[in-house]
């Protein structure tokens, strides 16, 4: 049969154990958490680079298209210049009418190839607009889960902090029921705390001494 001093021991014991592995399990989840919210946070800041590097391809796509659009109105310009000249040659129309028609074929070139730039940077400014929207939206996003991550691990800490403290209490509170050997001999007991058991020496004057959890008699 167990004496009721190792009974009390052993709780302790328990108590203790049980109360690191609440703890360690506190700590490992607060930093399970944080290291989960900092990879949502940097799949959000790679999804943004990505934005703004397909903006930056669409944009360039557009500029490019409108300069090939440009250099294709050009030739068609020089081509219906040429072929209106000949007509009007052909028909005997020289001079200011015949610099007049030409003029407003050129003009109208003008405005077209003007029309294109504006398409191309309208495209342009559409798609670096849309991605500025959406990495500003993503980063943002980064910035809070990392701020989540952060308070994850301060109460994983917090919450670790208040087992072991609560931890201490109970083994303290248990080797406090602990009473100091009584003498056969009618020598003085005493309770001893848990600080006191801390450095109690167990000497050897104490053979012979009765051990007795106080309550139990």
């Amino acid at each position: 049969m167990c004496d009721p001093v190792s009974l009390t021991v052993t709780g302790v014991v328990l108590a203790a154990a049980a109360g690191g592995v609440t703890a360690y399990g506190q700590y490992q989840s607060g930093k399970s958490q944080d290291k989960y919210y900092k990879y949502l946070a940097d799949q959000n800041e790679i999804e943004a680079q990505a934005a703004e590097k397909t903006a930056e391809q669409q944009s360039t796509i557009a500029q490019n298209e409108a300069a090939q659009k440009a250099k294709e109105l050009k030739g068609d310009v020089r081509r219906a210049k040429g072929s209106q000249r000949a007509a009007m040659a052909s028909a005997g129309i020289y001079g200011v009418t015949a610099d007049d028609i030409i003029s407003d074929t050129i003009n109208k070139a003008k405005l077209d190839a003007a029309n294109i730039r504006y398409n191309a940077d309208v495209q342009s400014w559409a798609a670096n607009k849309e991605a500025a929207e959406k990495g500003w939206a993503l980063r943002n996003q980064a910035t809070l889960f990392r701020a989540a991550g952060k308070q994850a691990r301060q109460a994983a800490a917090i919450n670790m902090t208040g087992t072991i403290l609560g931890t201490a209490s109970s083994i303290f509170g248990g080797l406090g029921k602990l009473k100091a050997p009584t003498s056969t001999g009618g020598g003085t007991s005493k309770i001893y705390t848990g600080s006191d058991f801390g450095g109690f020496d167990i000497s050897p004057q104490l053979k012979g001494f009765n051990w007795k959890p106080s309550g139990l008699y």
